[in-house]
């Protein structure tokens, strides 16, 4: 689908009829992003985009991309994750052994400290203590900003140091986050012991030139996976609980594995290859409700024909959503609906490839893919083996697309706790 941009980026851009080419077949976007990657390039992105995230893994280009890529692949997947599990489990255990049965919680809130907390120990060695609600806020006051330049030519344009009320809350917000994370750099460079912690890799890093790497490269990197780290899993554990709340049938189906497989204990590494079915709910709950709900937009190096026969002119803008991609109804009959079943041994082998993209394709996947799908497997068998989660009457709860999938309200829910029951023997 070819969308005009308009005279005014035409002329802004320097080209005329400059389009987005939004891309809805899973060949064509193969393409893009595996096949003929090389053609296409990241779109440039909002002045305040650029501000937070400035030179990191998620938007640098060519071999400094690779580059860091293959320095923090290791961390984030195989065996290094799993080591993870104590630390998540750990996490998750204490949250919810401050959660009194029938009381009401926001569980956005709760999933976001959560995974804030989990994120902040494997990126600093330490816990987050009174830092997460100057970071929280520093956040969502970020992605506010991000989504009103994207939406608008005149909010894009206007330099931050414009004293709007959102500019104001928004350099207030960003300047306490670096000063910490600043902090943190000073105090380690001459720290005499060593950590084994993101900030610890960064420090032992070098450039193709055998330079370690600056503080500010550090400190994009750190900034980066801070809000890679722990937006995207927060909001996909809600969108989950709020899925479950309303389908009784595959709640009681997932507490009953939960009990089968843990009997009231923590889960452990091992037991997730067992977790089948809390694995089909993730994957169908991100179906729904991809958190990165829209791919960075590619821009075209030179004209591309695509396998649906389309032809992209140089320069052409692309555009691929993962939300329109898995609702439709071609790749994913009855779209709308939340079927874990459509995720089971039997169903997985029958999807159109990349035609499910929750973590992108190609060689900017997402990093954290492996790390991501254990912490929130790990979070929902945690919280779901003891605690049923029922949405408060009355609530109109809607998706808004800012940098993540966020709902556009608190998600109340009230917590009721469950009472265990021994698990059925096994039928030899």
């Amino acid at each position: 689908m070819k969308l005009p941009m308009g005279l005014v980026v035409d002329l802004l851009l320097g080209q005329r009829d400059a389009a987005m080419y939004v891309l809805n077949h899973p060949a064509d976007i193969k393409h893009v992003l595996v096949t003929n990657q090389d053609n296409y390039r990241k779109a440039p992105v909002p002045p305040v985009e650029s501000r937070i995230f400035g030179q990191g893994v998620l938007h640098t280009e060519g071999e400094i991309h690779h580059r860091r890529r293959r320095l923090f692949l290791p961390f984030f997947h195989g065996n290094h994750a799993a080591a993870y599990t104590d630390l998540i489990t750990g996490k998750a255990c204490d949250l919810v052994g401050h959660w009194q049965h029938g009381t009401t919680v926001d569980i956005e809130h709760e999933m976001a400290h959560l995974t804030l907390s989990v994120i902040w120990r494997l990126l600093f060695g330490r816990d987050v203590d009174s830092e997460a609600d100057t970071i929280r806020e520093a956040i969502a006051v970020g992605q506010s900003l991000i989504k009103l330049q994207y939406d608008s030519l005149l909010a894009s344009c206007t330099p931050l140091w414009v004293p709007t009320k959102l500019h104001r809350r928004f350099t207030r917000g960003h300047r306490s986050m670096e000063a910490m994370i600043r902090r943190m750099i000073e105090e380690r460079r001459t720290a005499s012991h060593q950590s084994d912690d993101v900030l610890a890799l960064l420090l032992a890093a070098r450039n193709a030139d055998g330079r370690p790497l600056s503080d500010k490269e550090i400190r994009d990197e750190i900034v980066t996976f801070l809000l890679a780290g722990h937006e995207t899993t927060a909001n996909a554990l809600t969108w989950t609980w709020f899925l479950l709340a309303q389908f009784r049938p595959v709640q009681e189906r997932l507490a009953c594995e939960l009990n089968q497989v843990l009997g009231g204990r923590c889960p452990t590494a091992a037991d997730v290859p067992r977790l089948r079915y809390t694995k089909m709910v993730w994957e169908e709950s991100l179906r729904l409700y991809p958190p990165a709900w829209s791919l960075h937009t590619r821009v075209a190096h030179a004209q591309d024909r695509l396998p649906s026969g389309a032809v992209l002119p140089s320069r052409a803008w692309v555009f691929i959503s993962p939300w329109s991609l898995h609702r439709n109804a071609r790749w994913f009959p009855d779209p709308n609906r939340f079927d874990p079943e459509r995720f089971s041994d039997e169903a997985k082998p029958t999807h159109t490839p990349y035609s499910y993209l929750p973590f992108g394709a190609g060689g900017r996947r997402c990093l954290g893919e492996s790390f991501a799908e254990l912490e929130g497997l790990l979070i929902l068998a945690t919280v779901a083996s003891r605690f049923q989660l029922r949405l408060v009457d009355g609530q109109t709860i809607q998706p808004e697309p800012v940098m993540t999938l966020r709902p556009n309200v608190p998600v109340r829910m009230v917590v009721q706790r469950i009472d265990r029951e021994e698990p059925h023997p096994a039928v030899v």
